[in-house]
Order: C-alpha cells, then sequence, then structure tokens
C-alpha cells in the first residue's frame, strides 16, 4: 500500500516539475496552450506548469500483433488467420495530430483490408501465395500511414489455416 501511495504522489508531482526528460528512443511533442506542437528531441526541456502540454513517443520500432481473424473464402471456406504489423514513427508530429489512435485505426484498416481480399479468393489461391497477400496489405499501410507519420517496415501472418 506505501509504495503505491508512495508511486501516486511521485507520478502527480513530477507533473508539476518545470522540465520534461526524453530519453534517445523518445521524441516529444509539446504544445503551447493547446497549439502550435513543437517536435521535442532527446534531452532536457523546459516546461511552463498551465502553459505547455507534453506527449512522449518510442520512435524504435514496435509491432503490432492483429487478433485472429476469421473469414470464409471464395469457394466457402472457412480460414483463421493472424497477421503482425511492424512499424516505426517518423514524423511525431504527425503521428499525434493526424489520428485519434493509431493502434485501433491500423488494427481496423489491416483487417479490413485483409478480410476483403480473402473473401475474393479460393483457398487453393491462398495457400499458394500468401506473400502476395502480405505485400497487398503492406501497400494499403504504407499509403494510409504516411499520412500518419508512421513508416510499415513488415508485415507477415503468423498464422493461417482452414478451419474444418
Amino acid at each position: 500500500m506505501n509504495s503505491t501511495l508512495i508511486e501516486m504522489i511521485l507520478n502527480n508531482l513530477m507533473a508539476l516539475f518545470p522540465f520534461v526528460i526524453f530519453r534517445s528512443y523518445q521524441r516529444g511533442v509539446r504544445w503551447t496552450l493547446g497549439k502550435n506542437p513543437k517536435e521535442l528531441g532527446p534531452g532536457l526541456h523546459w516546461k511552463i506548469w498551465l502553459w505547455h502540454g507534453c506527449e512522449v513517443y518510442d520512435v524504435v520500432d514496435e509491432v503490432l500483433d492483429l487478433p485472429v481473424q476469421s473469414v470464409i473464402t471464395k469457394d466457402k471456406k472457412l480460414v483463421c488467420f493472424s497477421v503482425n504489423i511492424g512499424y516505426r514513427i517518423n514524423d511525431v508530429i504527425s503521428h499525434c495530430c493526424n489520428v485519434q489512435d493509431f493502434t485501433e485505426s491500423t488494427a481496423g484498416i489491416a483487417m479490413t483490408h485483409l478480410a476483403q481480399r480473402v473473401r475474393e479468393m479460393t483457398l487453393e489461391e491462398l495457400e499458394a501465395d500468401l506473400k502476395k497477400l502480405e505485400v497487398s496489405l503492406e501497400g494499403t499501410l504504407t499509403t494510409r500511414m504516411k499520412k500518419w507519420g508512421t513508416e510499415v517496415y513488415s508485415v507477415g501472418f503468423t498464422n493461417f489455416a482452414e478451419v474444418p
């Protein structure tokens, strides 16, 4: 109980400090009265309480695991699959200003794209060339995420199976 109370007090006090520190793998965005976002690099940056707001983003490679998805193919076969998407943030201001919830938005776009493509193909076509589907998804995500200041570096199926 004491460590939790102490942690809570320290975390609340940190918000009142007149500075913020970003590590080498982080970038920040500082807002002045809720507008004029400015990118902040690693290091110590001053902030005035109630005047500035700061958000921190990790700019290292990350992977998003999509939930398992079930889709019926063109030849009426039920398939289940899951996908990993590797990405990195290139522009923190675009990343925080151009998408409300990055993870949910990315998952929604990716899952919709995959469902549409899988419904257009037979199970035999899918099993013969899953790479084609991965390339298609990577192209769609690359186009969309460019507006979000994010780069896709990897898309891949972690499993793909027909469900009896």
